[in-house]
């Protein structure tokens, strides 16, 4: 359990450890707890640990003080926190609860509680044309709000309030809604990426009037009433190349809702250039995987686009930006941007034109488009790779979901520099970058030749390039408990025990109905990725416990590796274990396994009448849902049937062949999938979350049929404005509630978890959509990341009376019971 009162004062030593309770009767959380106590033997840049550290930035005064005293701050998220480093990777200070200062010019009457820091920018003084504007400034969206904050001189941890900007709403001044990014000018014209509004808006900050914002413009595609609306290209079939003209991709400069739309704006940065003084604005248009470049009016904070860039020159190939997040830019306007479903880090040369001839550039061939001077990285889980001996020597180019990349300059617009070993090769003077690197919990360094033109390598475990220690800051989610990312989550009743599977550490972990940690289930690791676990009763096992794993190093040569089904008594005794690659090949559909990325994803198992014999469903990555039939008597598992798959007029953004199809942004047809979730099997149908598609789809038990859907579904990225029972946005994971005779799902990014009837005890109408009554959800989205609050839900479980509900960005599981639902 955690709470900012509790946490320096816990010390946590041997297992089991216990949760303690926020207050009385209270919702419960766990497996986040802060475990700095067990690293005081660490390296420095190990004794403390990340929650998704989302954004990382630095103040480029500090570095005159050399590598300790820098100050690095990095966002926190699931801490809801700002920890400060030095450039050793050393934490220095915080910006938590305990900062209460009020700023001798501030106009507020108290410190805000910061609830989920998902942005922050920092605008040193050397860079400030008003010193009063000068400090951090933290996007916060469990509040949709931005707060400034002061840094004080000789205190790292050191901050006072001065104001706030923002409010939650859809519509004109400081009506905000998941504000993802921002960046401060030197003049003091804050711009906001306007996420959940498909939106960026222009502030100016006066602090001669009181710090009063003043709207400067706002810019997005509008419908025809007023509302500001997901727009962009759309992309024919597999043109990943789109340099020509065709029905879906024209001039921008005759295309209004593809010049103007946005469709999830992330990262921004500036540019000032030291020739003309001209200023550039850069914004990642994550959801149209371009980056949009606009000219600064610098006396009145209005912006003009200048130039788009998405295809990119890779040598002498045509390449693509993939959900692009992060970006910055040094001295020279070299533009640094992180890639983050391509899980690559790169470097375009300066792109900031000065003619305003033709201020929307179409590139209309290869030959016309941006050059990248590098790009470094590839996907990868770093609790995997570090294991792996095929990938360990090479995890420095391991990334999941960076969001930034930081080129470190001082105030006179230098790089700062370190001397590294490289593969055995010394460097000089290198480059240094830092990384934030969310999806695994983590700061990277990385470093390019003195010149900056190529990337040497970034931060590595101990042993490898040469390396005595984690160069990376941030200890691996790794200490007995934690969760680095959990796929699946089962009660187990007849021991009173909630099993989490905690898949990049390839282990199943036990806690009690209270949250304390008790072990691992059954006692040892589980190779390779534990993807799923549900339980059910059976006449000849008792409680059973089915778990899947996604490639299984126990199945014999030549099958090592497959993906498997293992069967469990409740005491982790294994009873069966099955080969689900060998199952599923010879099949019109790819096989089950990681060899063709279909791996398995999570399960339900349905206890027929027999007691003997089960129905066993799974989902797998391809967008199949499959039912088997297993005889625990007999000790076999048959195929029965499988359904779904893609809609082709969605097409995809998958791997490095992804095309986005002409209704990529559309509900897919009925009875296909995009990204498929958990399946939960009940009486009379089973239920399959239907994530990109904004739904859950009911299928017939017997053959795989459809029957209906519950939610109304909707395109990909489309939030809803309010929790409306009928919209869903990215639902994941589903669980019942036999006492409550209840669904329970686990509603992705609206942040909560929600409660219907069960819905078997509807028919669905004309429109095939199925409307149980709607009882209500856990908790309060405002609360963000703190505990109750659940950015993102992804995993839910039902049992002893209680929800279990496990929170993505917090790595937190947390316990609610029936008299917290909101109604």
């Amino acid at each position: 359990m955690k709470t900012k009162a509790l946490a320096g004062a816990l010390l946590l030593g041997a297992l089991p450890f216990t949760a303690l309770p926020l207050t009385a009767g209270a919702f419960d959380t766990f497996a986040d707890e802060d475990r700095s106590a067990e690293l005081t033997g660490e390296p420095v840049q190990q004794r403390y640990q990340f929650n998704t550290p989302t954004t990382v930035t630095y103040d480029r005064d500090s570095l005159s003080g050399g590598a300790s005293g820098a100050r690095v701050y990095v966002a926190d998220m699931g801490n809801h926190e700002i920890k400060v480093l030095n450039l050793n990777g050393a934490l220095v200070g915080r910006l938590d609860d305990a900062d209460t200062t009020l700023a001798a010019d501030s106009p507020a009457s108290s410190v805000p509680q910061i609830r989920a820091p998902l942005g922050i920018a920092f605008l040193s003084k050397s860079e400030a044309d008003d010193d009063r504007l000068a400090g951090l400034y933290v996007n916060d969206v469990g509040r949709q709000q931005i707060h400034f904050f002061r840094t004080v001189t000789g205190s790292a941890g050191g901050f006072e309030y001065v104001t706030s900007i923002g409010q939650p709403g859809h519509g004109g001044g400081e009506d905000l809604y998941l504000p993802r990014n921002m960046t401060i000018t030197p003049q003091g014209f804050i711009y906001v990426s306007d996420e959940f509004n498909h939106r960026v808006k222009a502030f100016g900050i006066d602090p001669d009037n009181g710090y009063q914002v003043t709207l400067i413009q706002t810019l997005g595609h509008q419908d025809g009433s007023g509302r500001y609306v997901g727009a962009g290209p759309r992309i024919r079939g597999v043109d990943k190349d789109y340099g020509t003209d065709s029905t879906y991709y024209d001039d921008y400069a005759g295309e209004p809702a593809k010049r103007d739309g946005f469709r999830i704006p992330q990262g921004m940065t500036y540019y000032t250039s030291p020739d003309n003084g001209a200023t550039y604005l850069y914004v990642a248009d994550n959801g149209n995987n371009r980056i949009k470049i606009f000219r600064v009016n610098t006396a009145t904070g209005q912006l003009t686009l200048d130039d788009m860039i998405g295809r990119f020159r890779d040598g002498g190939s045509a390449d693509h930006l993939k959900r692009p997040r992060g970006l910055r830019t040094d001295l020279d306007g070299n533009l640094y941007v992180a890639d983050t479903y391509s899980g690559r880090i790169l470097r375009f040369s300066n792109l900031a034109s000065t003619s305003d001839a033709n201020p929307v550039r179409y590139r209309t061939s290869k030959s016309s488009d941006a050059s990248a001077a590098w790009i470094y990285g590839r996907l990868g889980i770093h609790q995997v790779e570090m294991r792996a001996p095929t990938s360990a020597g090479t995890e420095d180019e391991a990334f999941q979901l960076p969001n930034d990349l930081v080129p470190v300059i001082r105030a006179d617009g230098t790089f700062y520099r370190e001397n590294i070993y490289s593969w055995g090769y010394y460097y000089s003077n290198a480059r240094v970058h830092l990384v934030s690197d969310s999806g695994n919990n983590r700061i990277k360094k990385c470093w390019t030749n003195s010149s900056g033109t190529t990337l040497l390598r970034c931060s590595v475990s101990a042993g490898v390039g040469t390396v005595s220690n984690n160069e990376f800051w941030g200890h691996p989610r790794t200490l007995a408990g934690q969760l680095h990312s959990a796929s699946g989550m089962a009660w187990l009743g007849s021991k009173n025990r909630l099993l989490v599977s905690d898949t990049p550490n390839t282990r199943i972990n036990m806690y009690d109905s209270s949250g304390n940690y008790q072990g691992r289930f059954p006692g040892t690791n589980i190779s390779y990725g534990v993807t799923g676990i549900a339980t059910f009763t059976d006449s000849n096992i008792g409680e059973g416990v089915a778990v899947l794993v996604g490639a299984d190093a126990t199945l014999p040569w030549p099958y090592t590796g497959d993906a498997s089904l293992r069967i469990y008594d409740a005491d982790g005794n294994l009873e069966e274990l099955f080969n689900l690659s060998y199952r599923t090949g010879g099949l019109p559909v790819p096989e089950i396994g990681l060899s063709t990325s279909n791996t398995n994803y999570p399960v339900s198992v349905n206890v027929t009448q027999g007691g003997d014999e089960h129905a066993v469903y799974i989902t797998s990555f391809d967008n199949y849902v499959w039912r088997f039939d297993y005889d625990s008597g007999s000790g076999t598992l048959d195929g029965n049937w499988y359904a779904g798959g893609v809609d082709s007029s969605k097409g995809n953004d998958l791997g490095e062949n992804w095309s986005l199809g002409p209704d990529f942004f559309e509900q897919g047809a009925p009875g296909t999938f995009d990204q498929i979730g958990s399946v939960l099997a009940l009486d009379d149908r089973v239920y399959v979350t239907d994530r990109r598609n904004q739904r859950i789809q009911a299928l017939n038990p017997a053959n795989g049929a459809l029957i209906g859907q519950v939610g109304l579904g909707g395109g990909t990225y489309d939030h809803p404005d309010d929790l409306d029972p009928q919209r869903l946005f990215l639902p994941a994971g589903l669980a019942y509630d036999a006492a409550q005779d209840a669904l329970v799902v686990a509603d992705g990014f609206n942040m909560v978890a929600r409660a219907w009837a069960n819905p078997d005890d509807y028919s669905p109408d004309g429109a095939g959509v199925i409307s149980p009554a709607y009882q209500g959800h856990w908790l309060d989205r405002d609360l963000g990341t703190r505990p109750g609050g659940l950015f993102d839900t992804e995993q839910v479980a039902v049992g002893g009376g209680d929800v279990y509900v496990f929170s993505l960005i917090s790595n937190r599981i947390t316990r609610f019971d029936w008299s917290e639902l909101n109604p």
